[in-house]
């Protein structure tokens, strides 16, 4: 069995689930503010609420930020006699791991109320948990800055769109989202018009990097095709384009 990799075609699939999920979010939130949280549909608005864990466009994002640590790991055994390269891809890969359970798990939800009762927090801190994820995202950067700078311009390009796009949601909107949600509660407009784009530019922000990691692939191990095997063959094998 052949699985195509075709990075432009793989983006275009995933931008439409994240367009889809937005504009079901949008209507949902529509039903809530002009008929109320109480009211028959707020089960489906619920489930199909872009800022809450356990929905669908929630367990979605985890499932993107897992194909991404799949990516990672393919990236990292093909550089396995690389052993500096390996190390760093294979970081990646479990990173984007640990990314994707959290996402499924929403731990950083949970670490919240721990961080924000230890420090005292409030206003754009008010959700702490961006505290401690912003400090690991300062670690995270100097250590891979010389790798980021050893990568082909076009994927060094990519994964800094990707992840500027990520972190102003995950982080930077969510600080502004935080003091919204402290002061009005989030029934307001304006938080549920903050934390929207937030998730918009997460999952935007993961696209991209499906992409830079797909087209990578394709440049770099000149295939975008991987051909599984029965269990009965000696080893799986990549082939080129046709």
């Amino acid at each position: 069995m052949d699985i195509i990799l075709e990075p432009k075609r793989l983006t275009k699939f995933f931008s439409f689930f994240v367009a889809c999920f937005t504009v079901l979010h949008v209507l949902g939130q529509c039903i809530v503010f002009f008929l109320g949280r109480e009211g028959i549909f707020e089960p489906f608005v619920r489930l199909l609420n872009l800022d809450v864990d356990r929905s669908i466009p929630s367990f979605f994002s985890s499932m993107m930020l897992l194909t991404c640590s799949f990516f990672l790991f393919i990236i990292a055994s093909a550089k396995r006699k690389d052993s500096k390269s390996y190390i760093y891809w294979a970081g990646l890969s479990l990173i984007f791991l640990l990314l994707s359970i959290d996402e499924a798990l929403m731990i950083h939800e949970s670490l919240n109320d721990k961080t924000q009762t230890l420090l005292n927090t409030s206003g754009y801190f008010y959700f702490a948990w961006i505290i401690p994820y912003g400090l690991g995202l300062i670690i995270f950067l100097l250590a891979y800055m010389k790798f980021l700078l050893s990568l082909p311009c076009k994927t060094r390009i990519l994964f800094i769109i990707a992840g500027f796009v990520f972190v102003s949601g995950a982080i930077g909107l969510e600080a502004i989202s935080g003091k919204y949600f402290e002061l009005y509660s989030d029934y307001s407009m304006a938080y549920i018009i903050l934390s929207t784009i937030e998730e918009i530019l997460e999952m935007s922000g993961i696209v991209v990097f499906i992409y830079a990691l797909t087209s990578y692939m394709d440049s770099e191990f000149k295939c975008n095709r991987f051909r599984i095997k029965s269990i009965s063959d000696e080893s799986h094998n990549c082939t080129g384009n046709h």
